[in-house]
């Protein structure tokens, strides 16, 4: 890989970084709304997984599921 080749990388990384942070606010605020509280503050392990780190498959059903068992703990 050239120098060139490896800064455009380089850059786009940082380009969809900052989508996905804008992308991850408005779907935590809304995780917040439904809630009553942000993911991280209640540790809640699968959405974290699933949206910071792109672990798992998305669904409504387990969503709403994993944020039930945190938010009643």
């Amino acid at each position: 890989m050239t120098d060139q080749k490896w800064i455009q990388v380089c850059k786009l990384c940082q380009q969809k970084l900052i989508e996905h942070q804008k992308l991850l606010r408005i779907a935590e605020n809304e995780y917040n709304t439904r809630f009553g509280n942000y993911p991280s503050d209640v540790d809640d392990d699968w959405w974290i997984d699933m949206l910071h780190y792109g672990n798992g498959t998305i669904n409504l059903d387990s969503i709403v599921k994993s944020a039930k068992a945190r938010n009643e703990k």
